[in-house]
């Protein structure tokens, strides 16, 4: 087999490299020319600066949030929208990249970078004719940019207009003559339009201009194997690797050549190379395997089609050839499930039929034996199928050679396939707090929804998110100043310390002489039930929750946290073994935790449902109840309903982080891939930057 590096083209367009060159302009600072300049559009200035210098230093995550804020104040400044879409390109998110940069484009279309933005996300999203016309606009600002002229000639290329960038790379080549490696590109260009001695003629000015970069020599190399030259090929090729070619193409073609002439050794450390250099390259293992399985190495070649089948398993031909070693080692069971797996695709193959005929008979099962070699019979009876036989299989049992889809049939498979991927025991989790610089979007998360929110006295806060944790009714409760603390709302649940639990103690004691002390216990009752939650005493927890909701029924808050807790003693699976918690204070020996009746203690996902229920009709506008009855809602699978509680959450808070990450993964998981997608790009545009690397992943 022969690699062409036709199909494989790319003229990668450096993107650091853009930002490189505005580096002088992101570290200006806004200099004061007048007093008389409006506060306003001071603070404007100032948040935009702040954010390109983020965007500089690659805190990309921590820029968008100031481009959010400079949009919020002057929504009709084209600048903080092309900034923004400047790192969210560079954290993967292509689609909400492009929609920004449309939008600064509408408010000032006289944006060269604008257009270079939007076309360099269009083109990662294979909308190449749309990349070009984008760098084409941009071209017309700035004519003889090399970066927007590079980057129409990758688009034209990778959108077969082939034509288009020949022009573009010989008008790159006027422009910058001693960029001589585009002639390589450009000989690649022409040998794609069949234009072989054009091609030929390129190749062969680029060895005169530049004889020590292997480009020239590797793609002549090519040439002459195209024209069945193979001496000629291999000179060019030795060139070529001598030169430190880390093309694993030139290493494959001489491999085969080496094999052609019997130099067997050569052609082994050929394709070991080439696997070096690529370890994605599927036809260097498949020709190793080949090979070993022709010299008898046949559980080494094994191993090489089963490399082949794990980088794509739709390689069928690797299937053939891993029955066929498999047959040759006596392992028959696993031969016939490969030579399966060949039937499928190619359903009128019938030395397929033969074989497993023959090894069902060796295995004693002569039924099947029978039932196989009657199917060979009737498909070489029947000339139709004879036929539909010689259009799909080369001779000699040599499978078509040519590309195959993915088997990957949806991203719904992809989603099952990442959530594997996620266990308790993962060392790949990071904190948001602390790792939200450089290339978020390649730092592995899990694929799990954000948590519930909670009530407490100490709650913590991701730096970045833009989730609204304040609501009316928690504002008027900290008014009453009952207790020197301030109630919270939060995600995130601090792990209970020696120190933190000792601290909880205390004020559950505290909070014992107030309930003691006072007639109006409703709010103290409130107060313990949160403190015992803390502790994990759900079952105290509980019983105080329901004695302040008797004293004051409209109180969402005890409502909400009842709701919790009920929600915690459903998940908790140890919670019908719990023992009675210590506690090695002394003084506080009298707050001992007793065993209670657990029979009267258990839940139902519709009965902590209904407590949310009570909480959106008494505070239509209290979003958290909507946003954890959705993640209950999901755990029961039914979909439709989350998607709905976490969309009215998001109408009374349009910037409710979480809410758009766990309704872009339930979009995901039933299949809506443009609406998740969309969503965690939203997610990660509000500060949970973990949603670019499933944005990555997802895209794959």
């Amino acid at each position: 087999m022969i690699v062409n590096r036709t199909k494989a083209l790319t003229i990668r367009t450096n993107y650091r490299f853009m930002v490189a060159r505005l580096k002088k302009l992101i570290l200006l600072t806004v200099c004061l020319a007048s007093q008389a300049v409006a506060f306003a559009q001071l603070n404007v200035d100032r948040i935009l600066t702040i954010g390109q210098n983020a965007l500089y230093f690659e805190d990309y995550v921590l820029s968008i949030q100031y481009f959010n804020q400079a949009i919020k104040i002057k929504p009709y400044l084209a600048e903080p929208y092309m900034y923004r879409a400047s790192a969210k390109l560079q954290l993967g998110d292509f689609q909400s990249a492009e929609e920004d940069c449309t939008k600064a484009i509408e408010i000032n279309p006289f944006l060269p970078r604008a257009y270079y933005l939007r076309g360099f996300a269009r083109k990662e999203m294979e909308l190449y004719k749309e990349a070009s016309n984008d760098f084409t606009k941009a071209l017309e600002f700035t004519p003889n940019d090399s970066i927007y002229l590079m980057s129409r000639i990758e688009s034209n290329s990778k959108a077969n207009q082939l034509t288009q960038a020949i022009n573009d790379i010989d008008l790159y080549l006027r422009y910058y003559p001693k960029k001589h490696y585009l002639l390589h590109y450009k000989g690649y260009c022409l040998l794609e339009l069949q234009d072989t001695l054009q091609a030929e003629n390129t190749f062969n000015k680029l060895i005169e201009l530049d004889r020590n970069s292997y480009l020239g020599w590797s793609g002549r190399g090519l040439i002459y194997m195209l024209k069945k030259e193979y001496d000629k090929a291999l000179k060019d090729y030795d060139n070529s690797i001598k030169l430190k070619s880390t093309y694993a193409g030139d290493y494959v073609n001489r491999g085969n050549i080496n094999n052609d002439k019997q130099n067997y050794k050569q052609a082994l450390i050929d394709y070991g190379n080439a696997i070096k250099y690529d370890s994605t390259e599927y036809l260097a293992y498949y020709n190793r395997g080949l090979l070993r399985s022709f010299l008898g190495d046949k559980n080494n070649a094994l191993q090489d089609f089963n490399k082949v089948l794990k980088i794509d398993p739709a390689k069928t031909e690797a299937y053939l050839q891993k029955a066929l070693t498999e047959e040759s080692l006596g392992d028959y069971k696993s031969s016939i499930r490969d030579f399966e797996e060949v039937l499928k695709v190619y359903p009128y193959y019938i030395p397929a039929y033969e074989e497993i005929s023959a090894m069902e008979s060796k295995l004693g099962n002569e039924k099947l034996a029978f039932i196989y070699a009657q199917k060979a019979k009737n498909i070489y009876i029947d000339k139709k199928y004879n036929q539909k036989q010689k259009e799909k299989l080369a001779a000699n049992n040599q499978m078509v050679s040519k590309a195959q889809k993915s088997t990957w049939k949806t991203k719904r498979d992809l989603f099952h396939q990442i959530a594997l991927q996620n266990h308790p025991d993962s060392t790949n989790l990071y904190d948001e707090n602390n790792s939200y610089k450089g290339l978020v979007q390649d730092k592995f998360t899990n694929l799990t929804n954000e948590n519930d929110f909670v009530l407490s006295f100490i709650t913590s806060k991701y730096q970045l998110r833009r989730t609204n944790l304040y609501h009316p009714k928690i504002l008027e409760f900290n008014r009453k100043a009952l207790i020197p603390v301030t109630l919270g709302i939060s995600n995130i649940e601090l792990p209970l310390t020696p120190e933190l639990a000792d601290v909880y103690f205390t004020a559950i004691s505290k909070t014992s002489d107030s309930i003691s002390k006072n007639k109006e216990k409703a709010d103290f009752y409130f107060y313990r039930a949160l403190e015992f939650t803390a502790v994990k005493d759900y079952i105290g927890a509980l019983e105080d929750i329901r004695k302040s909701i008797e004293l004051q029924p409209d109180n969402i808050l005890s409502i909400f946290a009842k709701a919790n807790i009920e929600n915690k003693l459903i998940n908790n699976k140890n919670w019908q073994e719990r023992e009675p918690v210590e506690v090695q204070d002394p003084a506080l020996s009298n707050f001992n935790l007793k065993k209670i009746d657990l029979s009267t203690y258990k839940f139902t996902c519709d009965a902590v449902m209904d407590e949310y229920d009570k909480v959106i009709k008494l505070c239509p506008d209290f979003s958290f109840a909507y946003y954890n009855k959705a993640n209950i809602l999901c755990t029961t699978r039914d979909f439709a309903s989350a998607i709905q509680n976490y969309t009215k959450a998001i109408e009374i808070d349009s910037d409710f982080a979480e809410a758009y990450f766990n309704r872009g993964l339930t979009y995901l998981f039933i299949g809506e891939e443009a609406k998740g997608l969309a969503d965690l790009s939203k997610a990660g545009e509000l500060g949970i930057y973990k949603a670019y690397n499933l944005i990555q992943r997802f895209k794959k």
